[in-house]
C-alpha cells in the first residue's frame, strides 16, 4: 500500500544508484532511520540534488512503501554550506552524521537529533574549534543514551580526579585507587580536556581525547565509530 510521509530529517549518507539516481539515508527526529531513492538527482539539471547531500537538513514529503520509499519533494532548511571550505570542520561532521546514524536504529532518537543539529550549527556558523565540538557532541551523545559521565571525580569514592582516569562499564570513571583489573586508561591531559578543566591543548591531544571518547562510546553501546574525522588525522 502506497503512503506519504512528511518529516524533518538530516541526510546522513547518499550512494550513486544506477546512472542517474541516489539511495539517500535520512535520519529523522519522529521516525528514525529511513532510506529513500532520489530519482534522477544526479542528472545535471536536477531539482532535487541538494535534498541528496549529506548534511543537508530539510522537510522531507516521502512517496511509495515503508522501507521503499522515494523522495518525493524537500524543502531545505539549512545545507551548513560553510563546513566545506574547511576540511577541519569537514571531518567533525562527518563524524557527527555517522554517530548520529549509528546510534539512530528504526525508532526514533530526538535528543540526539537535536544535538546533532547543533553540532552541525555550530561547525558551520560557530566560532569554537571543530574538536571542541566533536567532544561537546560525543559527550551528549552518552548522555543521550543514558551514559552519562563525570570525568572530574570518582564514580567509586566521589574524590576529585587530579590525574589519570580509568573507565569501566560497570564503574564508569574511577580514579586510581579505585580502578579495577581491566579498566580502559583515560590519560590525565585527555581527562582534564574532556572533563572541561583545560582545554587549551593542541589539536593532536585534543584528538587523542576523542578516541578515548569513542572507545567508551564502543565499550558502552557497542558502537565503533570509524569516520575520517579520526582515520585522516590520526
Amino acid at each position: 500500500m502506497s503512503v506519504e510521509l512528511k518529516t524533518k530529517a538530516i541526510v546522513v549518507r547518499a550512494v550513486p544508484y544506477h546512472e542517474t539516481d541516489m539511495i539517500v539515508t535520512l535520519v529523522s527526529a519522529e521516525y528514525g532511520k529511513l532510506t529513500a531513492t532520489a530519482r534522477g538527482c544526479l542528472k545535471p539539471k536536477a531539482k532535487l540534488r541538494y535534498a541528496a547531500e549529506p548534511m543537508n537538513f530539510g522537510d522531507y514529503l516521502l512517496g511509495g512503501k515503508a522501507g521503499r520509499y522515494v523522495i518525493a519533494d524537500c524543502s531545505q532548511i539549512e545545507s551548513f554550506l560553510p563546513i566545506t571550505s574547511d576540511i577541519d570542520k569537514y571531518y567533525a561532521a562527518s563524524l557527527t552524521l555517522e554517530v548520529l546514524s549509528k546510534l539512530t536504529p528504526d525508532d526514533a532518537q530526538p535528543a540526539l537529533f537535536v544535538d546533532a543539529l547543533g553540532a552541525l550549527n555550530e561547525l558551520a556558523y560557530g566560532e569554537r574549534e571543530a574538536d571542541e565540538i566533536v567532544t561537546d557532541f560525543l559527550l551528549a551523545a552518552l548522555n543521550d543514551n543514558g551514559n552519562s559521565l563525570d570525568f572530574a571525580h570518582c564514580g567509586i569514592c566521589g574524590c576529585l580526579i587530579e590525574g589519570d582516569a580509568f573507565f569501566s562499564v560497570a564503574d564508569g570513571i574511577v580514579c586510581e585507587h579505585c580502578k579495577t583489573f581491566g579498566c580502559t586508561l583515560v590519560d590525565k591531559v585527555s581527562r582534564a580536556y574532556i572533563s572541561g578543566e583545560n582545554r587549551a591543548i593542541s589539536h593532536a591531544l585534543k584528538l587523542r581525547a576523542n578516541l578515548v571518547l569513542s572507545e567508551i562510546i564502543y565499550e558502552l553501546l557497542g558502537t565503533r565509530i570509524g569516520s575520517h574525522y579520526f582515520a585522516e588525522q590520526l
